[in-house]
């Protein structure tokens, strides 16, 4: 290559990098975020906060009436007397016959006892199964909200890094085209010191 063809080259070249800084400089080259990223992404909500349920209403049954055993105590309630007297008035006969009464009260009332505690233990199973069975649905709503949560954040974060990529690649763009651009003026400074001197 002649010297003339190399300077022809260069002076070619030189118009290339005066019109990339030009065109870096002028309004074309101001651009807004959402030119070089896109629009902005929405934020999605998780949706509505589920509200607590209502949790079952605790009802146990009835404990039994213990009235028929204490008014047949009371009533069988033994006098003392003495041993003939007692047979001649038939005392004895009521004393049995009060027991007898006392007898099957206290029985009715235990079988009462055991029924009511059977029912109360089934009472209360049911309770906390129901209790039980509404929380775990509660978690699973939670569980289901961070889950959604979670992929939200995780296509904010790859956002994020391709909006960041942008950037930086802007940046690099940037310095290229400056560093170009004092190329292009260490050029021009060396062609007048030549003709200078």
């Amino acid at each position: 290559m002649t010297p003339e063809e190399l300077e022809l080259e260069r002076l070619k070249s030189a118009a290339a990098l005066d019109r990339a800084v030009d065109g870096a400089r002028s309004d074309e080259a101001i651009r807004t975020p959402e030119n070089v990223l896109g629009p902005a992404l929405a934020v999605t909500p998780a949706g509505d906060e589920a509200k607590t349920p209502d949790l079952p209403v605790w009802s146990p049954p009835t404990p039994p009436d213990l009235r028929p055993v204490n008014e047949s105590w009371q009533q069988g309630a033994a006098k003392p007397t003495r041993a003939i007297a007692s047979l001649l008035d038939g005392s004895r006969e009521k004393d049995r016959e009060a027991q007898i009464r006392f007898n099957s009260d206290q029985v009715q009332l235990d079988n009462a006892l055991v029924t009511w505690t059977a029912e109360h233990f089934a009472a209360t199973h049911k309770h906390y199964d129901a209790v039980v069975g509404q929380m775990q649905k509660r978690m699973d709503e939670i569980d289901l909200r961070h889950r959604g949560l979670e992929r939200e954040l995780v296509r904010h974060v790859h956002e994020m890094a391709r909006r960041i990529d942008v950037v930086l690649g802007e940046g690099e763009k940037g310095r290229v085209s400056h560093e170009a651009a004092l190329r292009s003026l260490r050029e021009r400074l060396r062609a007048l010191e030549e003709k200078l001197r």
